[in-house]
């Protein structure tokens, strides 16, 4: 298990499996911990690091937030969804031909979206509106108005190119979605895109090769 003890500030490096909500993975550090936070929400459908805080370490968390976030992951072009990601409800586009699709067209409209941006987060997100997350007011079909917002995108690159698919890497600061970010990339495209796979590889100097899976975790735990 990968810990760090500073003056008493703790945190452990966790590569966090699909299927598994950030809180899911707090509450299971909560059986042995009595005080447990994570520095950066990774969705279910999403693996990769968290950084979960300890005791006095727990005030850290602004300090981690505005740290650059590495990801990797899948594109899947002709394919948009209500969450901008492959767990939504699918609506699907015929997509251009392959030679329109080479990856310096695909990388000079990447780069549309590298620098200071103006992003939309998606509705299903767990941002708050009046004390309720968006996501569950999106699951009542309630309207909601999400209001764009100034975030940091330091890079975008396209690595692969194999339509529909493409793989992608990012880093990116604080408050952005990857979803988003896929979602507005695959209008630029024309036929639209959502997000098939995602990986968090790198919190600030933090790496996931440095992590503990959760089944290490677990087994400690049982000792």
């Amino acid at each position: 298990m990968v810990t760090v003890d500073d003056t008493k500030k703790q945190f452990l490096l966790v590569d966090k499996p699909v299927g598994f909500s950030s809180f899911q993975i707090v509450r299971i550090l909560q059986k042995s911990r009595k005080k447990v936070g994570h520095a950066g929400t990774l969705d279910p459908f999403a693996s990769g690091l968290l950084i979960l805080l300890f005791d006095r370490a727990t005030k850290q968390f602004d300090s981690i937030q505005k740290l650059d976030k590495e990801y990797t992951g899948e594109i899947l072009l002709g394919t948009t969804t209500d969450t901008y990601d492959i767990t939504g409800s699918l609506k699907v586009s015929a997509i251009t031909s392959k030679t329109d699709l080479d990856l310096s067209t695909l990388n000079r409209l990447a780069r549309q979206f590298v620098g200071v941006v103006q992003q939309t987060p998606p509705r299903f997100s767990a941002l708050k509106r009046g004390g309720r997350r968006l996501y569950e007011l999106s699951r009542k079909n309630e309207f909601i108005s999400v209001n764009p917002r100034r975030v940091f995108i330091k890079s975008f690159d396209i690595e692969l190119a194999d339509p529909p698919l493409l793989k992608f890497r990012a880093v990116v600061g604080k408050g952005v979605y990857i979803r988003s970010l896929v979602h507005d990339f695959g209008k630029a495209i024309g036929p639209g895109a959502c997000l098939l796979t995602l990986r968090r590889t790198r919190i600030g100097e933090h790496d996931v090769s440095q992590a503990s899976s959760l089944g290490t975790i677990l087994q400690e735990m049982a000792c």
